[in-house]
């Protein structure tokens, strides 16, 4: 063996032993379990900074810059919707504030919902989100179980009506909804799932509209052939999808699981492990450099929600027991990390505006208000696996 070749494998060997040192140094999870208290104080936060951020007219703070103490321009209808969604969920949990903010929040619903070609929509322009009337749909049922209000349900079917007219004889959903000609071509990573969502909720609360056909239809392209078809890159960790299951399960005749199903669900439930244990390697200081700044708090949310509702329905099942310790460590971890990085009173003591910051979760300066919308959700959901469970933390 040569001299050069040698100090070549000296060198090589030396990086070996470096990075291997590196990822044992710095890549360990930092985890831990909240308490029941720590999730419904962090839960109150978030409600508490809707109500502080809610402007007369019914829109949010959508985006804020803590170091600049400045908004940011822009809005979104669909995250509009998943914030109602999330303060009905807090609703039904009896966080304290939830609904009147929720209430005013509809204001803006109400400004914006049109007429089009396949029935009315949520959304401004001439081409709506599909994704938008989907979640609107969630939200509005969700009001439906946390105050009993059946006064919008005549616009809760019209809506569905106009959902089911988004979903292609394929399965998949078109993104957008031209006021005069309807659905378009475009497609979304995160409309199918709403949507499918939102069919699957019609279907339980109104059985003889005929939503389920629908939701099926588009249940089937999601497992079959959405990957494929789509491309979408890196693969999806789907919570919307999650939810969709969760709810699928509660109907009266529940969709069986098929082989495909199950390969689908070990991606998924793979892809949402590996993200929770990824975001709790990073810790700062050379994590930054290795693993990248924090995630943003919608993000670590989402991972809990698709988590936790997995969760739900296969513990309603009694299948994949042996996977549950796994899945609710990973659930503990990605709710521990929300409450660590949420904002407190004390924190904020020396803000320029605190109310701008109390409550939120910020990544590099900035939050957004899907940040606390999936945040809110992801606490809440944790709270009903432990409920199903019977083993709620108390200390």
């Amino acid at each position: 063996m040569s001299a050069l070749t040698r100090r070549l494998l000296f060198i090589a060997l030396g990086w070996t032993l470096v990075f291997g040192l590196t990822g044992i140094a710095v890549h360990p999870e930092r985890c831990g379990r909240p308490t029941d208290e720590d999730l419904r104080q962090a839960a109150q936060l978030a409600v508490d900074w809707f109500a502080a951020n809610i402007e007369a007219d019914g829109d949010f703070l959508y985006r804020y810059d803590r170091d600049r103490a400045q908004p940011e321009p822009g809005y979104n209808d669909t995250r509009h919707a998943g914030v109602l969604l999330s303060l009905w969920q807090a609703e039904r949990a009896s966080i304290e504030g939830a609904g009147e903010v929720a209430t005013r929040a509809f204001a803006r619903v109400e400004r914006r919902l049109v007429d089009t070609s396949v029935g009315p929509a949520f959304g401004g322009g001439p081409t709506l989100p599909s994704g938008a009337t989907g979640l609107l749909v969630a939200a509005l049922d969700e009001r439906r179980l946390a105050t009993g209000a059946t006064d919008l349900d005549e616009l809760l079917v019209s809506l569905g009506h106009t959902l089911a007219a988004t979903v292609n004889d394929d399965g998949s959903v078109s993104a957008d909804i031209d006021r005069r000609t309807g659905p378009g071509d475009h497609r979304s990573p995160f409309f199918t799932g709403e949507v499918m969502w939102a069919l699957a909720r019609l279907h339980l609360t109104f059985p003889t509209e005929g939503f389920d056909e629908p939701a099926l239809r588009i249940r089937r392209y999601l497992i079959d052939d959405r990957d494929e078809v789509e491309r979408w890159w890196p693969p999806l960790s789907d919570h919307w999808a999650a939810y969709a299951f969760e709810t699928m399960d509660r109907w009266p005749d529940p969709p069986a699981m098929s082989a495909a199903d199950d390969d689908w669900l070990d991606r998924q439930l793979g892809l949402f492990g590996l993200q929770v244990r990824y975001e709790s390697q990073r810790r700062g200081g050379v994590t930054r450099l290795t693993r990248g700044p924090i995630a943003l708090a919608a993000g670590v949310g989402t991972l809990e929600e698709g988590i936790g509702n997995h969760l739900l329905w296969l513990m309603r099942r009694g299948e994949r027991t042996d996977d549950f310790d796994v899945l609710t460590e990973r659930a503990d971890c990605a709710a521990w990390l929300l409450v660590q990085r949420q904002v407190t009173p004390r924190d904020a003591a020396d803000d320029v505006e605190p109310e701008r910051s109390i409550g939120a979760w910020f990544r590099l300066g900035d939050t957004q208000m899907d940040d606390q919308q999936h945040a809110l959700s992801a606490l809440l959901i944790l709270a009903d696996v432990r409920q199903a469970a019977g083993s709620g933390a108390s200390s």
